[in-house]
């Protein structure tokens, strides 16, 4: 009986639970696994012609233990130097993080799994592997909800002939889906031109930037000549040689790791900037923005009146609390395109509030299409959010709001006008765990200041 991909994710993931008892992150098992991925599916994706001579999975399996380790070490070593840009991307600097020989061998055996899997599954598979890895509770890598990608992608509808672009590129998710969603609307046979769509990401992390190209590569996204998602700082990039997108997706949930001058805040204020910077006139794009931008004053208030000046700023999605579990941030997704003209600006913005009154996400509970299904139908089927649209009034979720409106409220892009007693009871719960942790902290002192009296 065939295994679904639920089944081969879990079986693959196995290890990775295992290991993190030994000390190995998640994330670290999951880069190991792309290597390993990579070398036993080279021949399937005609791509063992880049390998270095006498490598094969062939070979690393005949071997064991300590001879085993050393032969992949080695493989990793020339594997950081060869010549195709996305395979030197996926290597580079790779460093095996297994402490053992026995650590290698878990996850070469649960490979097995995969054997006899078609080639368009094997994606499918990695992309379940990033979510697995994105809901574990130490996990350092923010990665969007594929439905959440999935309804960004598919309310902005990106177009072939167009440049789509993300300046933090994070596992490639926006990318993979905009390009899947061109392929699946449009039409070749009346495309008697066959423009290309262009792709250009930017992720800075080393990191992410191996899952995005290796997500890339088994979605069949991008080609020998070109590199889909590139290593570097969208920020540190000269705008002139970045051309206009007609569309920009991106997740500006800056990580605390990130090693800049920059806190992370004027990080994703210098981000946003950026994204509408180099959309063209008339371009599009869907951000999902950290609450605390939508509604901080000073150099927040300023750029967000920048945007609806420069912009037209018409829809907000008000995400649901623990849509990014483990992290405890809060989001919202702005649909937004360039004014086409100087006095082109934003006029009204419709807000839809997808947490209050609805359930909170988490470890156990994830995000869903159906979730997100009533935003779908009001948000209409025109990119641009000019669709005819209803409000539900004030004690409904979608309700729509004047440039005056938002200018009284200091340009604010979080108005929330549902106050129920779940939420004021999710306020309450927070302060008491807060509470608690005080306490805790106090006895410990308590305790530690008696032992050194002693």
């Amino acid at each position: 009986m065939k295994n679904t991909i639920a089944e081969i994710t879990q079986k693959l993931w196995i290890p990775a639970q295992r290991l993190h008892q030994e000390g190995l992150s998640f994330h670290s098992y999951l880069t190991e696994l792309t290597w390993l991925l990579f070398l036993k599916i080279a021949p399937t994706l005609g791509k063992a012609s880049l390998l270095p001579t006498h490598f094969s999975w062939l070979s690393l399996i005949t071997k064991q233990g300590r001879e085993q380790y050393e032969y992949y070490q080695r493989f990793l070593n020339e594997m950081s130097v060869v010549n195709d840009p996305n395979l030197a991307g996926i290597y580079a600097y790779a460093d095996t993080s297994f402490k053992n020989s026995e650590q290698l061998a878990q996850a070469i055996k649960s490979l097995a799994v995969i054997d006899g899997l078609p080639g368009d599954e094997l994606g499918a598979v990695y992309e379940s592997l990033l979510q697995n890895c994105a809901y574990e509770k130490d996990n350092s890598l923010y990665i969007v909800p594929h439905p959440l990608v999935d309804i960004m992608v598919v309310l902005t509808q990106p177009q072939r002939g167009e440049s789509i672009q993300d300046p933090l590129a994070g596992t490639a998710g926006f990318m993979i889906t905009a390009d899947q969603y061109i392929k699946v609307t449009s039409d070749d046979f009346f495309d008697t031109d066959r423009k290309k769509h262009t792709i250009i990401a930017i992720e800075p992390d080393l990191v992410r930037l191996r899952l995005a190209l290796m997500n890339c590569l088994l979605h069949g996204v991008g080609d020998s000549e070109s590199i889909p998602v590139r290593w570097g700082d969208s920020l540190l990039s000269k705008l002139e040689k970045w051309p206009p997108a007609d569309v920009v997706f991106s997740m500006l949930l800056v990580a605390d790791s990130v090693d800049d001058e920059l806190d992370k805040d004027e990080r994703c204020l210098a981000l946003l900037q950026h994204i509408y910077k180099i959309l063209k006139p008339g371009g599009r794009a869907a951000v999902i923005l950290p609450d605390k931008i939508l509604n901080a004053p000073g150099a927040a208030q300023e750029l967000r009146s920048t945007l609806l000046e420069t912009c037209v700023v018409h829809t907000v999605l008000r995400l649901p609390k623990g849509v990014f579990y483990p992290h405890k941030e809060q989001a919202h997704v702005i649909f937004f395109h360039k004014a086409k003209t100087k006095e082109e600006k934003t006029e009204n913005v419709w807000f839809f509030d997808a947490r209050s009154k609805w359930p909170i996400l988490g470890e156990y509970l994830h995000l869903s299409r159906k979730h997100l299904r009533p935003f779908e139908m009001v948000y209409g089927d025109d990119p641009l959010g000019k669709a005819p649209r209803v409000e539900d009034g004030e004690a409904g979720n979608w309700r729509c709001f004047s440039r005056e409106d938002l200018a009284e409220q200091g340009d604010r892009l979080d108005l929330c006008w549902l106050v129920t007693e779940d939420r004021r009871k999710t306020v309450t719960d927070e302060i008491s765990a807060l509470l608690e942790d005080t306490v805790s902290d106090l006895e410990a002192l308590t305790v530690l200041l008696g032992e050194e009296s002693e």
